[in-house]
């Protein structure tokens, strides 16, 4: 395998709380009661214009999608200023260790401004070639195309590619693009989709992950797959 593209929301830093909680926020003072738990288990990994557009159907809201995105982004903005979003255990060490011996990239569809302040905060942005965000295609997560366009930039075929993802939304989005696919999350699934690998933690990912880089590339490819 000749790079690897990390997903950023729940697979870099544990944030999928921190946003359900200020999306819960939100939404109560909107009069709406939709608790975390609830959010998470309905919105994990889904990018936030599909969230805002489901909750403005649902609820009958008098906003639009716009006004709600600029809201969230102000209110995030304002929660990081006053702390940081936690890294996942293991991550930091294991994008130290593999720095340099493979292009990295993050691909998240996560606005670039949000993201790239956390990574630099972790002192993690000089470890990535490239940061891949929503803005930079048109159809965002689950759709292949930022994968797509990942493979394309780093300049290496999609069976080439390791994708470390948490969400369904994401494993869809790197599977239809033909990558080989990492799922780390503590969760049980049970999807139409089966990821290539399989772990709880990325501490236990990272053994399989360097193993895998280190394989004569034939043995790793597999054919693409194209979306239908």
């Amino acid at each position: 395998m000749q790079a690897i593209c990390f997903d950023f929301d729940g697979t870099l830093v544990d944030s999928e709380v921190f946003h359900a909680d200020n999306w819960s926020n939100y939404l109560a003072i909107n009069g709406i009661e939709m608790p975390s738990a609830q959010f998470l288990s309905e919105f994990a990994g889904v990018t936030w214009d599909k969230v805002a557009a489901a909750l403005q159907n649902r609820f009958s809201l008098e906003l639009s999608i716009e006004q709600m995105l600029v809201q969230m982004e102000h209110r995030t903005r304002d929660a990081l200023m006053k702390g940081t979003i936690p890294a996942k255990t293991g991550v930091d060490n294991m994008l130290r260790q593999l720095h340099g011996q493979l292009p990295m990239a993050v691909v998240t569809g996560a606005p670039r401004e949000y993201v790239e302040g956390i990574l630099h905060h972790h002192g993690w942005l000089d470890l990535f070639e490239y940061v891949f965000c929503g803005e930079d295609v048109d159809n965002n997560k689950p759709e292949p195309d930022i994968y797509h366009h990942a493979c394309n930039t780093l300049g290496f075929r999609s069976s080439q590619v390791i994708a470390i993802e948490d969400s369904f939304t994401g494993v869809q989005s790197a599977y239809y693009a033909g990558l080989k696919v990492v799922l780390v999350n503590t969760e049980p699934h049970d999807w139409h989709i089966t990821p290539d690998y399989y772990f709880e933690t990325m501490t236990q990912a990272h053994s399989v992950v360097a193993d895998l880089i280190r394989r004569p590339r034939d043995a790793a490819e597999k054919n693409d797959v194209v979306y239908a």
